[in-house]
């Protein structure tokens, strides 16, 4: 089966091309050695792993066709997975709260896509992050998240690091935005372009509801180039990270450079790609980018 076929098809054919292979192997491990007495350790060896191969793929297609069917299940276990990763500081910190400083996190914010608050963290002195952006300048604090269950954990986690800015949560899309023009000092985009289900008009309202002089901060991960085994993983993978955070590998730095390269209202001020410090088995979500872009004041 063409494995960098995954990347074009819907998720029950995935589970379906899942639960089609776990067969195939079954009845393929028969015609690997002839019927021979002196192949009968050889044949129930790799019966034994064929078989545990196929259970393995059968219950992950069960898994994503029940994900699939099942919004709230889906969302529930997203939010679950993300609240277990954020109990812990993290490498990527460094560069998560070194954007946010870069881009002058201050005033009144809007963020999209906040999660269970993971970046509080970086407006907290006792974090691990050597960069810790002051929580005194923020007036007000706008997130906007349409997973219900984040809105109780970015609670606690606002009370946890003992933050003072008052903070409202909007369970709605980023595509659903509506806020008066011109009406925040900075907008935050974190790990939340990927799952969009549009990227321009994300950015179109987050062009919108900031002011000039006022800042949109990003960070993301990307497609990696195309012929590396990072860009191979990605393939694979994709679909089922689809399914279970609507998840996608964008060439957002084409998308950033395209949309603001001779914009005569906004200045990509910074741009940079940079390796995310990933464990090896989440290797193929290192390559990231992170940005400012400043509204030109009037």
């Amino acid at each position: 089966m063409c494995n960098a076929c995954f990347l074009a098809v819907l998720p029950p054919t995935i589970t379906i091309q899942l639960v089609v292979t776990s067969l195939a192997l079954l009845y393929g491990q028969r015609l690997l050695f002839p019927k021979s007495t002196s192949y009968k350790w050889a044949r129930r060896i790799t019966l034994v792993f064929t078989a545990l191969v196929s259970l393995i793929l059968l219950a992950l297609g069960t898994f994503l066709f029940v994900l699939y069917g099942n919004e709230d299940l889906r969302s529930r276990g997203f939010a679950n997975l993300c609240v277990s990763q954020n109990l812990r500081a993290s490498p990527l910190d460094e560069h998560r709260c070194g954007i946010l400083h870069e881009g002058n996190t201050m005033g009144r914010v809007l963020e999209i896509g906040p999660g269970p608050g993971t970046n509080f963290r970086c407006f907290q002195d006792n974090n691990n992050s050597s960069i810790v952006i002051s929580s005194g300048g923020i007036e007000s604090y706008v997130a906007v998240e349409p997973n219900p269950y984040f809105e109780e954990e970015m609670r606690k986690e606002h009370a946890k690091r003992g933050l003072s800015f008052p903070l409202d949560i909007a369970v709605i899309k980023g595509e659903e935005i509506e806020v008066p023009s011109e009406s925040f000092d900075v907008v935050v985009l974190t790990h939340v372009l990927c799952s969009v289900n549009s990227v321009d008009i994300v950015l179109s309202n987050a062009e919108r509801a900031v002011k000039p002089g006022g800042r949109i901060i990003f960070m993301e991960h990307v497609i990696a180039p195309d012929g590396t085994t990072t860009r191979f993983v990605q393939r694979i993978v994709e679909p089922m990270l689809t399914i279970l955070g609507n998840c996608h590998f964008r060439n957002l730095r084409r998308e950033f450079e395209e949309r603001y390269s001779g914009s005569g209202l906004f200045d990509l001020t910074m741009l940079e790609n940079f390796d995310a410090p990933m464990p090896k088995p989440m290797a193929f979500v290192r390559p990231h980018i992170k940005g400012v872009i400043t509204k030109k004041a009037n």
